[in-house]
């Protein structure tokens, strides 16, 4: 595993288990007996020294996993400074809210 790919699946671990805590305290506070089932969770590929990364999220509609991340077509900042990209843990968190925005302004 080179760098690059150990810092996405570093990024995609920790926010697993951020996502893991969360729904265990929603299910500890609401009594909630099937938290699991509704916890979205990241997955991560690897092949031929790519990178992909998806959102999952459980539900009786099955909806499709959404991409977040394809190291062909890399969308993270550049910083021209630091000559780095930004972090695979910002760039997640980013996108999370990118997505929330947008499932927010469907109007149906």
């Amino acid at each position: 595993m080179n760098e690059e790919q150990k810092s996405a699946f570093d990024a995609v671990e920790k926010i697993n288990d951020e996502l893991f805590i969360k729904y265990d305290k929603l299910n500890t506070e609401d009594g909630f007996k099937d938290w699991l089932s509704i916890m979205p969770e990241l997955c991560i590929t690897f092949c031929n020294g790519k990178i992909s990364i998806s959102l999952s999220i459980p539900s009786e509609n099955y909806l499709p996993e959404i991409y977040l991340f394809n190291s062909e077509q890399d969308d993270r900042i550049y910083y021209k400074k630091s000559d780095k990209y930004e972090t695979f843990y910002k760039f997640i968190k980013r996108k999370f809210i990118e997505i929330k925005k947008e499932i927010y302004e469907i109007k149906l």
